[in-house]
C-alpha cells in the first residue's frame, strides 16, 4: 500500500483524520493495465494508452504520493531555495522509493530560485479541493497520473475521490492504442491568450491541437469556445421551451431541438464536452427523442450522456438504463400522441 505523506494547517488535523477513519479500499481499479510511461520528445515523460479504451472507461486510481495545503507560508526573508521549508521536511519524511518517485518528476523552475520540493510541486500538483470540514484548499503530487501532459483539447479528465482518498483518471474520448492521453490543467474554454498566460507557470507553451490553430480556423474555433463557456446562460430557458413544445402539437419538431444540437455539435467539433453544461442540452434531446418515439435518437443521446458521465463523476448516473430501454420512460411517445390526437403527422425528428 502506498504510503501518502502530509502538511496540513493544525486546524485541519480533526477534519483529516475524519477523512481517514473512515477510508474504503481502493476497490475501484481497471481490469488490467492499460496505459505505460514513456519519454516525449522535449515533454520529458507522458502517459500513453496500451490498449484501446473506451469513453468513461477508468484508466488509473492511485493515492497521492503527498499532499499539501495550496496556501502556504512565504518567508521572504530567507535565501531563495530556503523559503519553504515545512515542503522541505515534508518531502523528507517520505519514504525512500517515494521520495525517489516525488524527486523523478519534472521540476520547469529555476532551480536557483525555487526550491527542489517546490518547483516539483508547482509544475506537477493536482486540485484535491478540501479536505473534510476544512474550507482550505489542498493540491497533491502522485506518482503516475502526475505525469500526464496537459491538452486544451483533452482526452482524459481526472477526479479526486474522498471515500478512499484516491485520484482517478478516465477517458473523456475513446482513446485508440498508442496515444497519449492529456488532462486539461487549465479551463479550457478560455481564449488561447488566457489559456497560454494560465498555464505559463507550468513553463511551457501550449502547442495542442486548438492552440497549434491559425487564421481562419483559430478564429472559428475561439468563437466555438466562446459559445461553449456561457453555454448555460439561459438553460431554463430552454428547459421551459422543450416543456411547451411537448404539450403544443402545433410547434414544429425541428424547431425545440435546434439549439441544443447546434450547441452539441460545438462540443464535438471542439472535442470539449465542457462539464459544467454539456449534460442539459444531451438531457433535452434525449427527451424530445423519446417524446417522438425514437429509439434509435434516444439511444445515442443517452449513450453519450453515459459516457461522459462514467468519465466525470465514475458512475452512469442511470443513463445505461435509458440505452437499455428508452420506452420505458416517461417522456416515450408524449409528442407523438399529441401529434395524432391534434390530426398532425407524427415525424420522426431524428438528430
Amino acid at each position: 500500500m502506498r504510503a501518502t505523506a502530509f502538511l496540513v494547517h493544525s486546524g485541519d488535523i480533526p477534519a483529516l483524520r475524519g477523512c481517514l477513519a473512515d477510508l474504503e479500499e481502493v476497490s475501484d481499479h481497471p481490469p488490467s493495465q492499460a496505459y505505460c510511461i514513456s519519454a516525449v520528445d522535449d515533454c520529458g515523460f507522458g502517459m500513453f494508452s496500451t490498449a484501446a479504451i473506451a469513453r468513461g472507461d477508468l484508466i488509473l486510481c492511485e493515492r497521492p504520493l503527498l499532499v499539501y495545503p495550496q496556501l502556504l507560508p512565504y518567508r521572504s526573508s530567507r535565501q531563495p531555495l530556503e523559503q519553504y521549508p515545512e515542503l522541505q521536511d515534508l518531502v523528507s519524511s517520505m519514504r525512500p522509493c517515494d521520495r525517489d518517485a516525488f524527486c523523478g518528476l519534472a521540476n520547469c523552475h529555476d532551480p536557483a530560485s525555487v526550491s527542489l520540493q517546490k518547483g516539483i510541486i508547482d509544475t506537477n500538483a493536482l486540485d484535491l479541493g478540501t479536505l473534510g470540514s476544512s474550507n482550505r484548499p489542498y493540491g497533491a503530487v502522485c506518482r503516475d497520473i502526475s505525469r500526464i501532459n496537459h491538452s486544451c483539447t483533452p482526452n482524459a479528465v481526472y477526479r479526486f475521490d474522498p471515500t478512499s482518498f484516491t485520484f482517478g483518471v478516465r477517458a473523456l474520448h475513446a482513446i485508440p492504442p498508442n496515444a497519449q492521453i492529456f488532462i486539461s490543467y487549465i479551463d479550457p474554454a478560455l481564449p488561447r491568450s488566457a489559456r497560454q498566460d494560465a498555464l505559463s507557470p507550468y513553463g511551457f507553451t501550449c502547442a495542442c491541437p486548438a492552440c497549434s490553430l491559425t487564421g481562419p480556423a483559430l478564429a472559428q474555433s475561439e468563437a466555438r469556445r466562446a459559445l461553449i463557456a456561457r453555454a448555460d446562460a439561459d438553460v431554463a430557458a430552454r428547459d421551459a421551451a422543450l416543456e411547451r413544445w411537448l404539450v403544443t402539437p402545433g410547434i414544429p419538431d425541428e424547431y425545440v431541438n435546434r439549439v441544443d444540437r447546434m450547441y452539441m455539435d460545438l462540443f464535438e467539433k471542439e472535442g470539449l464536452y465542457y462539464e459544467s453544461v454539456w449534460e442539459g442540452f444531451a438531457v433535452r434531446l434525449c427527451k424530445a427523442c423519446c417524446a417522438l418515439g425514437d429509439r434509435e435518437g434516444a439511444q445515442r443521446w443517452a449513450g453519450l450522456a453515459a459516457g461522459l458521465n462514467r468519465a466525470y463523476t465514475g458512475s452512469d448516473r442511470g443513463w445505461a438504463a435509458v440505452v437499455e430501454a428508452p420506452e420505458r420512460t416517461r417522456y416515450w411517445g408524449l409528442k407523438k400522441t399529441r401529434h395524432e390526437d391534434a390530426g398532425f403527422p407524427a415525424t420522426a425528428g431524428a438528430p
